[in-house]
């Protein structure tokens, strides 16, 4: 018989054998869903010249001042983005 959770185990067996991810990509992933939700939001604040100015003289203490959680992942990605911009 064919049992329909083969695919499941063999991938658990696969993973298994695999290191582990860097301590940043965990972090990050752990990020994701409340920072999708703030999308809309990060834009908004970004386009503030007040929110770009504190940025640049204190990261973590600007986004606390808007709302936004101040973690690693997200002061680099929005200090690479102001930078692009």
């Amino acid at each position: 018989m064919n049992d329909p959770l083969t695919p499941e185990l063999e991938l658990v067996e696969a993973l298994r054998l695999t290191a582990a991810p860097p301590q940043a990509w965990i972090d990050a992933a752990a990020m994701l869903p409340a920072t999708l939700g703030e999308l809309d939001e990060i834009e908004r604040i970004l386009a503030s010249p007040d929110f770009q100015t504190a940025f640049a003289r204190d990261p973590e203490r600007a986004l606390a001042d808007f709302g936004l959680p101040a973690s690693s992942p997200l002061v680099s990605a929005l200090r690479e983005r102001l930078a692009r911009d």
